[in-house]
């Protein structure tokens, strides 16, 4: 397992500029905190501003939440050099948490994707069974 600080990553603007927040479809903020790299799949754990007062009104529309995970994923992970088939796991937290450790203080929300022709697709296999 390889742990990477996302701050090491290049997220660029619209306008060019490289930025630390990242701005998602619903308005919201979300500011890179690591990317764990291990065989087949990538993990990228983001703190989302306002979390935990709901500003992006996740709690009353979870595809309001969907759709900023899924853009997480395609626009800032597998944009790059994913190969089809790569899983993603996205993680928005409203504090920082030790990677492996749970606090029951802290509000995360966890997605699975798959990567496929640079886009990210919610990997559904788990249920498929």
């Amino acid at each position: 397992m390889m742990l990477l600080p996302l701050a090491c990553l290049a997220f660029i603007s619209d306008s060019g500029a490289p930025e630390q927040w990242l701005r998602l479809p619903s308005g919201a903020s979300a500011i890179p905190l690591d990317l764990i790299v291990e065989e087949g799949v990538q993990r990228v754990r983001m703190i989302g501003q306002g979390l935990a007062q709901d500003v992006a009104g996740y709690q009353g529309n979870p595809d309001r939440l969907f759709t900023d995970m899924q853009d997480i994923c395609t626009r800032h992970v597998a944009s790059g050099t994913l190969s089809d088939g790569t899983s993603v796991i996205v993680t928005l937290m409203d504090k920082e948490v030790q990677f492996g450790l749970s606090d029951p203080s802290v509000i995360q929300f966890f997605e699975a994707f798959t990567v496929q022709d640079g886009i990210c697709a919610l990997d559904d296999t788990e249920w498929m069974h």
